[in-house]
């Protein structure tokens, strides 16, 4: 199946309707939503902790503006876990699994010590937000910066604690306080809790860059009566909650902020302990006993992710895409300021539905998850034996093509969405796909390699209007499609072009191509990877 114009059309009408803007119920996050919420809690005798945590378990058709301070920590040396010894193998791949699942489980400690809500993690980066005191935003961003300072301690912790240097990480952090909406979909092993808005997107930004520290936006300075830097300088000054955590700037001593370290320590120790009883953590030590491969044979939209865990993950050959609505944050905090919250959450819904579903049923993709308001895709074309290469490329340029034609139909079907675009990068490697850190619902749905990593910056580069592949997928490319992305991001991609670029003859789903003999596909697969050799696959980072 591929994708088709009236088939898409039907599809978001019918999402129109299942969350129709008159329906979504927009709600204010105050201590009156708060103490309803726990005594709904307590009414079905449970206490209102991770899994129930006001932003969790949402319906579809609710919004809730909150003014919260959100904390990105990214792990620093999370890509030198990727390779070994220059390449990717299936024992670095374990490793890296090894490295995630600790930090994963680690940091999770850390959000239940501090009442915090874990929104997200993806690859190296955790999204957590502190909603808690309402109506006190200082106390929210001092509680912020113990939180950060013991997510800090706790991940360097656990790794000097356990697998010794090998899972060792630096940490960097960012945060930023506002206004965003918190908004829920899915259930069980697809749960998806995000939050849209400036505050987000903007700790995020703070959170990238090589050197570890913990990094205030001018907002949150200006919260606790600190001097404001500026862009510029917020990416170089750390904040030094106290001088035994070696931050670089002693300008946020615990007299000026009114930081006090010792619960904050008690709280790392605590995490810690909790980490040590964890009998899942206690083979860390011997990742082959932990982590165990097999391949997944495609199409990739029959992936339950409920049933994966360390010793049954995926490893195989694949394409990630990543496909970000370009302008959405503006968006959404202009939705905020003018009360126009249900519009933009009626939209959300509708569009995330007709990707997914674009994805999935068009062209037997994975979604692996939605990182607020980007999607992030598998797709692979071959047997339960082999990958074939160049056709998993052609397919995920076909998706590419399919999930620009959606974005366009949804852009033309609902309102305020204006000149908003979609930027879509892909690239092809070996992947290990799994779920780790902690058990049940709220473990982390992942996929983790250079793929994915180079994929993700890829799109991060583009505009709304334009499609990108990596040097391993272009080398893999057909012929036709690497003459045309050989010469740079492509724009305006839609379905139509695609499938002329690709040719009737390579525009077909994965499950049409899993019915090729295996030898014709490991044959092809040996001489699409001595390509990438010959024109130099160790370009892409």
């Amino acid at each position: 199946m591929a994708w088709d114009l009236n088939r898409s059309r039907t599809r978001i009408a019918r999402f129109m309707s299942t969350v129709p803007q008159s329906a979504v119920d927009v709600r204010t996050f105050d201590q009156a939503y708060l103490s309803q919420r726990t005594r709904d809690t307590q009414a079905r005798g449970k206490r209102l902790g991770l899994d129930e945590a006001p932003i969790f378990a949402l319906p579809r058709d609710r919004a809730i503006v909150v003014d919260g301070v959100h904390v990105y920590a990214q792990l620093l040396d999370y890509h030198d876990q990727i390779q070994e010894q220059g390449h990717e193998t299936e024992a670095s791949h374990k490793r890296v699994l090894q490295f995630l699942h600790l930090h994963y489980s680690a940091t999770d400690r850390v959000v239940e010590e501090f009442e915090a809500q874990r929104v997200d993690y993806h690859g190296p980066r955790l999204h957590a937000v502190l909603v808690t005191p309402t109506g006190d935003e200082r106390q929210r961003v001092l509680r912020a910066v113990a939180f950060a300072v013991a997510l800090k301690e706790t991940i360097e912790a656990a790794g000097r604690n356990f697998g010794g240097a090998r899972l060792r990480t630096r940490v960097r952090i960012g945060i930023d306080t506002g206004r965003a909406v918190a908004v829920s979909s899915g259930r069980g092993a697809d749960l998806e809790p995000l939050f849209l808005g400036s505050p987000a997107n903007y700790a995020a930004k703070l959170a990238e860059g090589d050197r570890p520290g913990i990094y205030l936006s001018d907002r949150a300075r200006t919260v606790l009566s600190e001097p404001t830097l500026g862009w510029a300088m917020e990416r170089s000054v750390a904040l030094a909650a106290d001088r035994q955590y070696g931050f670089a700037n002693a300008g946020y001593g615990q007299a000026q902020s009114g930081f006090d370290p010792a619960p904050t320590q008690a709280r790392v120790l605590a995490a810690v302990r909790a980490l040590q009883s964890d009998l899942d953590l206690a083979a860390l030590t011997s990742p082959e006993a932990t982590f165990r491969f097999h391949r997944h044979e495609p199409p990739l939209k029959t992936i339950d992710f409920g049933e994966l865990m360390p010793s049954r993950s995926i490893r195989m050959g694949l394409a990630s895409v990543f496909a970000d609505l370009s302008g959405f944050t503006a968006y959404v905090d202009a939705c905020i300021q003018g009360g126009r919250v249900a519009e933009m959450t009626a939209n959300l819904h509708v569009i995330r539905g007709e990707l997914a579903a674009c994805a999935r049923d068009d062209f037997g993709a994975r979604k692996v998850r939605f990182i607020g308001d980007c999607l992030h895709g598998l797709v692979a074309v071959g047997t339960r034996l082999a990958t074939e290469p160049t056709a998993t490329v052609d397919a995920a340029v076909m998706l590419a093509g399919g999930l620009r034609s959606s974005f366009d139909l949804c852009r033309g079907m609902l309102p305020g969405l204006g000149t908003m675009g979609i930027a879509i990068g892909s690239e092809y490697g070996e992947t290990p796909i799994s779920r780790i850190g902690i058990r049940g619902d709220r473990s982390v749905r992942c996929a983790s390699s250079k793929a994915v990593s180079s994929s993700e910056a890829i799109q991060s580069d583009l505009n709304g209007r334009q499609t990108a592949l990596g040097p391993v997928a272009l080398a893999n490319a057909s012929p036709n499609v690497r003459r045309l992305f050989g010469r740079g991001p492509v724009e305006d991609l839609d379905h139509e072009r695609a499938a002329r670029l690709v040719g009737p003859e390579r525009a077909v789903s994965p499950a049409r191509v899993a019915a090729l003999p295996a030898s014709v596909l490991i044959s092809q697969g040996a001489a699409a990877t001595e390509a990438v050799r010959e024109r130099g696959s160790g370009r892409h980072a």
